[in-house]
């Protein structure tokens, strides 16, 4: 038996073979069988626009070198004035508790409105309701403010002027705020770029601890 094909057999197997057609644009250019004029380059970042901005932009050696050459640029000046002077000057004892303004000190009609905390035992006056929060593992600090009642608009307005924040990149974020692709910008809190919120329910939250100055400034308006 003859180990050697008709060469017939050889061609009809060569033609019968499967071809590979390459349908990446990329790929056929490649094998010689696109327009190059078709092809799109892209060109991806070594880094991400967080580790730009963290290590470039926002860089304390860089911040330091343009304070150093004066160039650098002005900081945001939205900040506004304060309206409501305090009325008196309050003590505070050990736990942060400080008592309500005597009867003969009067208090203005402010267009917003903080409660107390309540039952307490024989009818003792409560607590400012400014509380500390603290997350991710002590990380992450903020303040805080319940029970706010009126013109909340107001009062976050005089908190700002009073506290010195700024606006904000996205302004004031409220439970209705939503992100560049949908999200809630109000879910993930506070930073800096964003420095107060409105919590659903009605609860003011500031970035930092901010708890103290806050006490005082309520106190002196009289709450």
């Amino acid at each position: 038996m003859s180990l050697l094909r008709p060469l017939s057999n050889v061609f009809r197997a060569v033609a019968t073979a499967p071809t590979i057609r390459l349908l990446n644009p990329i790929l056929n250019a490649a094998a010689g069988g696109a327009n190059p004029t078709h092809l799109s380059t892209a060109h991806r970042s070594k880094h991400s626009a967080t580790q730009v901005k963290r290590l470039f932009k926002n860089n304390p050696a860089r911040l330091r070198l343009l304070k150093k050459k004066g160039n650098l640029p002005a900081p945001n000046k939205q900040i506004p004035d304060p309206l409501y002077p305090p009325v008196f000057k309050p003590e505070y004892l050990s736990n942060g508790w400080s008592a309500p303004p005597p009867p003969d000190v009067h208090v203005p009609d402010y267009p917003f409105k903080v409660t107390r905390t309540g039952r307490k035992p024989f009818g003792a006056v409560g607590f400012l309701p400014v509380y500390r929060d603290v997350r991710i593992h002590g990380t992450k600090q903020t303040t805080i403010i319940r029970n706010v009642s009126g013109n909340i608009p107001a009062f976050v307005t005089e908190l700002r002027a009073v506290l010195s924040l700024p606006l904000g990149k996205k302004g004031v974020l409220t439970s209705a705020s939503t992100g560049k692709h949908g999200g809630g910008e109000a879910g993930r809190g506070v930073n800096k770029q964003n420095p107060i919120r409105i919590r659903t329910g009605g609860a003011i939250e500031v970035n930092g601890d901010r708890a103290l100055e806050v006490r005082i400034w309520l106190s002196g308006l009289g709450f």
